[in-house]
């Protein structure tokens, strides 16, 4: 359903026109009334709200701002002339797209899909601003990071942040900061509308408001801050900007869950100075511990202390490692958790299906949930917490 905000019936004939008089009564124009008033009173079916080219540009943020607090699934659009100033105004309070008052119907028609269409993925999905907000000063950031490619952080991260959102729905948020080669979207099954790039790119300075604009839902539990589609545009983004995103991502989420790239880049830094855990992922190869070893030792000497440390060992149980004892004695940590090498989990990554929900039963499955636990309190699969979903 569309809601029209004008007082022009001009207006109206107009978006009839540009769907062919198809819409009859998925449509109404509601003028005089205050933005509460229409955001309090919004129907359950309501899709989008059109701002009407004739409602002066304070009342039309007014009107954006009362529905991104109550009802942040609804699309608004504002049908005005654009400048820099309003156009960021526009995106500080949730606007889904800004349309030239002079715009042909066909460029009318395509605007309103693409809101209804973000609005039936996003119905009953995006939290308003503020309601999630943990009891502490901010929720707790999960960074999982290894020194090498090929580890498995992004089948530790995609799969970690999956058990945490079947038990908090609603609750996690998971940021790709590979922002060269990502691959969380291929993990989960996804296909973003919008990337951290395109966050980076918002005019103004990001909001908690505004950087929900830009999460991709997955089902109705995970938010997803996905990679940039190519190496290009992750050098668009700043590390200063994926710091700031993480400290607004927390103030909203009580879990954002970071999956970053080999090594220890500017953007993974940035991660992990905002950071209350690092995972760190290492397999039992003696190249990857000591690689770790230098991580953890380049960590301690800048000073990135205050984390608290898990170390999960993958491909546990091979025997073409070094025992788990040399590996705890070499980091001088203690193994949180070791998950075994399966075939399942590579055809897991292929099918988009994370095997937490595609095996939950699995040693690979039961041994993470000792992961999840760590952060959250988790129920079992024999409880029902996890069940295969359709793809």
């Amino acid at each position: 359903m569309i809601l029209l905000a004008s007082t022009s019936p001009t207006f109206e004939k107009r978006v009839r026109q540009a769907f062919d008089g198809k819409l009859n009564g998925d449509l109404t124009r509601a003028d005089g009334a205050s933005p509460d008033e229409l955001a309090g009173a919004a129907s359950d079916d309501l899709q989008v709200v059109a701002v009407g080219p004739d409602i002066p540009m304070d009342n039309a943020i007014g009107l954006a701002k009362a529905f991104d607090a109550v009802r942040p699934d609804v699309s608004v659009l504002f049908v005005a002339s654009a400048t820099p100033e309003m156009f960021a105004a526009a995106m500080q309070v949730g606007v889904r797209d800004v349309i030239a008052p002079e715009a042909d119907d066909e460029e009318l028609r395509l605007a309103f899909d693409r809101a209804i269409a973000s609005a039936t993925q996003r119905q009953g999905q995006i939290p308003p601003a503020g309601s999630l907000g943990p009891t502490g000063p901010k929720g707790r950031v999960i960074t999982v990071l290894s020194p090498k490619g090929g580890a498995g952080k992004t089948t530790i991260a995609s799969n970690l942040a999956v058990l945490l959102a079947s038990a908090h729905p609603g609750e996690v948020v998971l940021a790709d900061y590979d922002l060269q080669f990502g691959d969380v979207t291929d993990a989960l099954g996804l296909d973003p509308s919008h990337s951290i790039a395109d966050a980076a790119r918002a005019p103004g300075r990001l909001d908690a408001t505004t950087i929900k604009v830009f999460l991709t839902p997955r089902q109705r539990d995970l938010f997803v801050l996905c990679a940039p589609g190519s190496p290009a545009e992750g050098e668009e983004v700043h590390p200063d900007q994926a710091g700031e995103m993480l400290q607004l991502l927390a103030a909203e989420f009580p879990y954002v869950i970071v999956d970053t790239p080999a090594g220890l880049t500017e953007h993974t830094l940035a991660a992990i100075e905002h950071s209350t855990d690092l995972v760190l992922v290492c397999d039992l190869s003696r190249s990857a511990v000591r690689s770790t070893r230098r991580v953890i030792e380049a960590l301690d000497a800048v000073g990135f202390t205050k984390a608290q440390r898990h170390l999960v060992l993958n491909r546990a149980g091979t025997k073409v490692g070094i025992a788990d004892a040399e590996v705890s004695a070499t980091l001088g940590m203690r193994i949180d958790v070791g998950v075994p090498s399966t075939r399942s989990v590579p055809l897991s990554l292929n099918q988009g299906l994370p095997i937490v929900e595609a095996e939950p039963k699995s040693a690979f499955s039961r041994n993470l949930l000792g992961l999840s636990a760590k952060f959250a309190a988790i129920d079992t699969p024999s409880k029902g917490l996890l069940k295969r979903r359709a793809q």
